[in-house]
């Protein structure tokens, strides 16, 4: 079946500062359920969901794929917005400093759609794409995912939908969403022959 994640890291514990995270990304979100990390880490993550892990230096949120298309940028914060599909291997990364994307790499069965930015320091002894990711997650959290027990503690949000809400948070996910969308839709129609029809990040699907 192979292993399918997407998600959000940020190099700061926002435990006991959520709200705060929360207005830094223009969401509004209520806690569920208490989960295990195994559970929040298992597959895609449902829509309106969010699956939240903290480490001891980073925080850790599995989204839905189409909510990590673009990267997530916050002030005095490095963010890492990923994406691995093993099913189709399709790998997605953004990148972002203090605010400032820094490098964006998209890779489709072996065939890179998307390399841009200077290359971060771990894709010098990074074998591929997915390794890329998983090493520079493990420098946001400041531990490896393959470190985390799966038992240790997670928590499942709901986004709570409202047209404020929604409208902060299609603002802060798609800027400039217009240009961002058809050119995304044409790179990937013209590399990968994907129909415009189709929204670009359901070829991961």
């Amino acid at each position: 079946m192979g292993f399918n994640i997407s998600g959000l890291a940020i190099n700061k514990n926002y435990e006991n500062d959520f709200e705060q995270l929360q207005k830094e990304l223009g969401w509004n979100l209520q806690k569920d359920s208490d989960i295990d990390f195994q559970t929040a880490s298992e597959n895609w993550t449902e829509e309106d969901t969010c699956l939240v892990y903290f480490s001891e230096n980073g925080t850790l949120l599995f989204l839905n794929m189409e909510m990590c298309s673009e990267p997530y940028k916050i002030k005095d914060a490095k963010t890492l917005t990923f994406a691995v599909s093993e099913t189709v291997m399709a790998f997605n990364l953004n990148y972002c400093e203090n605010g400032i994307a820094k490098r964006s790499i998209m890779e489709v069965d072996g065939e890179r759609l998307e390399d841009e930015g200077e290359k971060l320091s771990v894709e010098d002894k990074s074998a591929d794409t997915s390794e890329i990711i998983w090493n520079q997650l493990e420098i946001i959290l400041g531990k490896s995912f393959w470190a985390i027990q799966a038992e240790e503690k997670a928590s499942r949000y709901i986004f709570i939908k409202d047209s404020a809400n929604t409208e902060a948070i299609t603002e802060a996910m798609m800027k400039d969403s217009v240009e961002i969308e058809t050119a995304k839709t044409t790179e990937l129609s013209t590399k990968a022959e994907v129909s415009n029809s189709r929204s670009w990040w359901e070829f991961w699907k």
